[in-house]
């Protein structure tokens, strides 16, 4: 039994995780890259036929990768002896709904400045998750540069907002009618300048690491965002990068994989993982439905699933924080 990093003297009983346990192979996330960089390929082709500017591709993006944080409530148990007390099985679910309920409710209250803090807190989520994706597979221990967050959680939020400003600003303003005045052209200009001082910084960082793969990443996201219809690329992004990858890890951090996954069979965790993820994806899903048909409320599919998944993003991105912290380098 240890006591978590950075908090000595504290009594808190943890089940550190195996070190011992496989780490990401050396090829995971190449999907991801193959995905951006065929998606990107075709970006010619899709701005001459038009393609990919309907909103129903962000829609069908954010609902297909839905499930990566569908098993947020079994995470602290994997790792924590505490947590897997009855009381705390309860707690944690019914804790990170009340946080759900309370970004709901702050959406309906203050619409602009809810979806301005989402958009921070999405570059924030997005870049501090390819960075602990990248340590965990180079068996190195989790470690969030600020220049490495913002290039590589910035393109889908940044690039799209002053290329794409007539495509944007309509989605914004669909869910919350001041967001695109509050993004002046000074300050996405600025928030761009700050995204390429990042990357510049973050690539030469990983070339001198010897990373050229991660080096590459945030010029392809760049180029991926400036390139193909936000709605297309963001929803592309979310599925199958964002969520791909940190799937990935959970199943690493799944003790019951450990065997599996070993002998490199993916088969039945991910098996386990579709098992636990079905039914509150199921349920995150039907949310935006259920407020849909609330009485005297306009049908706007496009802001209900924004505003819903804002409240999940909030409480995910502490377990996924929570997590890091307790995940040990592969050597």
């Amino acid at each position: 039994m240890t006591t978590p990093a950075g908090a000595p003297g504290r009594h808190r009983p943890v089940i550190a995780p195996d070190p011992a346990a496989p780490g990401l192979p050396a090829g995971r996330g190449h999907a991801s890259v193959l995905a951006v960089a065929g998606l990107l390929a075709l970006a010619p082709l899709i701005r001459h036929t038009g393609v990919g500017t309907s909103p129903a591709y962000l829609l069908a993006g954010l609902l297909a990768g839905l499930p990566h944080g569908a098993v947020d409530h079994l995470v602290p148990g994997w790792s924590s002896a505490r947590a897997r007390s009855p009381a705390a099985r309860l707690a944690v679910p019914l804790g990170y709904a009340a946080v759900a309920a309370l970004v709901l409710v702050v959406f309906q209250a203050a619409p602009t400045p809810a979806l301005l803090a989402f958009l921070v807190l999405s570059v924030i989520h997005f870049g501090a998750a390819d960075e602990a994706f990248h340590a965990e597979r180079d068996g190195r221990p989790v470690r969030y540069s600020p220049a490495g967050v913002l290039a590589r959680g910035g393109p889908p939020v940044v690039v799209p907002l002053l290329v794409w400003p007539e495509t944007v600003d309509p989605l914004l303003a669909a869910v919350a009618p001041g967001a695109p005045a509050a993004l002046s052209p000074g300050l996405r200009l600025l928030a761009l300048g700050c995204l390429v001082a990042a990357g510049t910084l973050t690539v030469v960082r990983d070339l001198r690491g010897g990373r050229l793969l991660a080096a590459a990443e945030p010029v392809l996201l760049l180029a991926l965002f400036a390139a193909v219809p936000p709605a297309l690329a963001v929803g592309t992004y979310f599925a199958a990068w964002h969520a791909a990858r940190h799937v990935s890890r959970l199943l690493r951090a799944h003790p019951a994989n450990r065997s599996d996954l070993a002998a490199g069979r993916w088969t039945a965790p991910l098996g386990r993982f579709a098992r636990a993820a079905a039914l509150p994806t199921l349920i995150a899903a039907a949310v935006p439905v259920v407020l849909a048909g609330w009485p005297g409320r306009p049908f706007d599919p496009l802001a209900l699933t924004v505003a819903v998944l804002a409240a999940l993003t909030v409480p995910h991105t502490v377990v996924v924080a929570w997590l890091d912290r307790r995940r040990p380098p592969v050597g």
